[in-house]
């Protein structure tokens, strides 16, 4: 589980937040520091970027609601 986004950004913070509540280990990846980061995940996410960005299992998901997050979690086994 990555979580790629900016350090600054709110919908970010809430999702890391989201994430340690439920106990689920994951990555973060500040794509300011990382630029190159962001044509990779601009490529997997079909052209459409915006933070934060997770890698879920083999899925891609985009500014996620915290209930779509949760789903993905479960098709992934994280819960």
């Amino acid at each position: 589980m990555i979580v790629y986004g900016s350090r600054w950004c709110g919908i970010t913070m809430m999702m890391r937040r989201y994430l340690d509540r439920a106990g689920v280990p994951y990555r973060f990846v500040d794509w300011d520091a990382y630029p190159e980061v962001r044509s990779q995940l601009e490529w997997a996410a079909g052209g459409r970027l915006a933070s934060p960005t997770l890698k879920v299992g083999g899925q891609v998901l985009v500014q996620p609601s915290t209930r779509e997050l949760a789903l993905a979690l479960g098709r992934s086994g994280y819960r």
